[in-house]
């Protein structure tokens, strides 16, 4: 009995010790595969899960620093030995609510959405107030000008005049009219009364965008966590626009959010409404955001006119601007409206050399985004982008006939998200689950074999102790004459 329960428990220690050397090596060989799994049910995307709530609204708001261009000396602008000079004003603190709206969950593994957009002013975070005067050019007599520059002489001469009558070049109005609240303008007013079009009674950067649904767009995103992950399927029903040529309308990249998992150090790419057009980041290095390491993607040749990125040629529509500077008038209803990044960033010097007052600093003025590469997810950004309006001679329209040629920086924002604090544990425990998952693995795998050494020298020692017992029993032995007769060759009796 004693020897039967002996036995059962060497077979015990056996299973175990196998069982652990073999659960080691099948945690390192199928590593890479649990870890996916376990990432992929982390950042499941469905209605109640935490990736889903985090897409569903911003909360808490998010800070969005705006800085206004102040144009000291308009009345220069026609003497060509005078630059124009600016002064950078700011920032205003706004914070901005962005929730989904019409959530339309498709069969084809995608959802389709609007985004439903609040801006409230922060004055207790804001370094300037909404009050300070701002003079800037004016936009609403600039587009009209911009958009007949083309039109046969009489129609200009026309135009001519209502401009020189009721408008002119610059216009000063308090910041928190330019921006959101918006200011009558005597052109705007007249069309209005003639029901001219869809024309809005008052003109601001941000007018009328406080509260609206759907202003930038209908998008359908793919939700299943593949390569997909979080990319646009189409935008307002479509996959491609008509604003380039070629390859540059396509609709791809992510939606704004989401990354797929894995990523690599080459290039990610996204789709914004608002620059009209997808956007390639690129890999420059890894950095460390919380103690997480990241893969840090910049913006730097968003706007490269084909000279540096040959493929970003045919966004130029035939006709390439110096880089740095990217035309969007055509999406913008056909305003002289040009995107950059803050103060003329990673620009042709052309732009910051035709004026005064505007100084490119890339910590200030950097566009990038930082994604922990297993994961996919955004643990630190800094997006920041620069409206400007084209200012240029324009033959038949007195107002604009003999002022300088100038790309006029109008206002810029800054918005920089951090990783929460209270996710940063998760997201190393997922980062480094290779490194733990490894030390468990060998831990398992050392323990295993120390079991089975054990196990084996533990029976190697009690054959040597059965061994050495028997050959004591047979010492000890009492020997008969039969045994003495057969050890000395003589025959044995019987």
């Amino acid at each position: 009995m004693k020897k039967r329960r002996r036995l059962y428990v060497q077979i015990i220690v056996l299973v175990l010790g196998l069982s652990l050397s073999l659960l080691g090596i099948l945690l390192l060989v199928f590593l890479d595969p649990i870890h996916d799994g376990i990432i992929k049910t982390a950042m499941n995307f469905k209605e109640g899960s935490a990736s889903y709530t985090a897409w569903l609204s911003n909360n808490p708001p998010l800070d969005m620093d705006v800085y206004l261009f102040n144009w000291t000396n308009p009345e220069d602008i026609r003497d060509p030995d005078i630059k124009p000079k600016f002064d950078r004003l700011g920032p205003y603190r706004f914070k901005e609510c962005r929730t989904k709206i019409n959530i339309t969950w498709n069969d084809n593994k995608t959802v389709s959405f609007r985004h439903r957009k609040m801006y409230h002013f922060n004055e207790k975070e804001s370094v300037r107030p909404l009050e300070d005067m701002i003079t800037t050019v004016n936009a609403v007599s600039l587009t009209i000008g911009y958009k007949v520059r083309y039109s046969g002489y009489f129609p200009r001469k026309a135009i001519s005049y209502s401009l020189s009558s009721l408008s002119s070049v610059e216009v000063t109005e308090p910041a928190g009219k330019i921006l959101f609240d918006g200011f009558d303008d005597s052109i705007l007013s007249i069309l209005n009364l003639a029901s001219f079009g869809e024309i809005k009674d008052k003109f601001g950067l941000f007018y009328g965008t406080n509260g609206s649904e759907g202003k930038d767009g209908y998008y359908n995103m793919h939700y299943e966590n593949d390569d997909k992950f979080g990319a646009i399927a189409t935008w307002n029903y479509r996959n491609t626009t008509d604003f380039y040529t070629g390859h540059c309308n396509d609709i791809k990249g992510s939606a704004g959010e989401f990354y797929s998992i894995n990523q690599k150090k080459d290039q990610i790419v996204f789709y914004s409404p608002e620059l009209c057009r997808y956007a390639v980041m690129e890999y420059v290095g890894e950095v460390m955001v919380k103690g997480i390491r990241g893969y840090k993607y910049t913006g730097n040749y968003i706007f490269d006119n084909g000279t540096l990125r040959p493929e970003n040629r045919c966004f130029c529509n035939g006709e390439c601007n110096p880089s740095g500077v990217f035309n969007v008038s055509l999406c913008r209803q056909g305003s002289p409206t040009f995107l950059s990044f803050p103060n003329f960033y990673h620009a042709d010097p052309y732009y910051t050399d035709a004026i005064e007052g505007v100084v490119p600093n890339k910590e200030r003025d950097e566009f990038y985004i930082v994604l922990e590469p297993k994961t996919g997810i955004v643990i630190d950004l800094a997006a920041r982008m620069q409206l400007n309006m084209l200012l240029q001679p324009i033959q038949d329209i007195l107002l604009f006939e003999k002022v300088q040629k100038v790309y006029v920086p109008i206002f810029y924002f800054d918005q920089k998200i951090s990783i929460k604090d209270h996710l940063v544990t998760s997201i190393k425990i997922l980062q480094h689950f290779p490194e733990i998952c490894t030390g468990v693995s060998t831990t398992f795998m050392t323990i295993g074999i120390l079991i089975l050494v054990g196990l084996f020298v533990h029976f190697y020692y009690d054959c040597a102790c059965a061994k050495k017992k028997y050959q004591i029993e047979q010492v000890k032995k009492p020997v008969s004459m039969q045994d003495i007769s057969v050890a000395h060759g003589a025959p044995a009796k019987y």
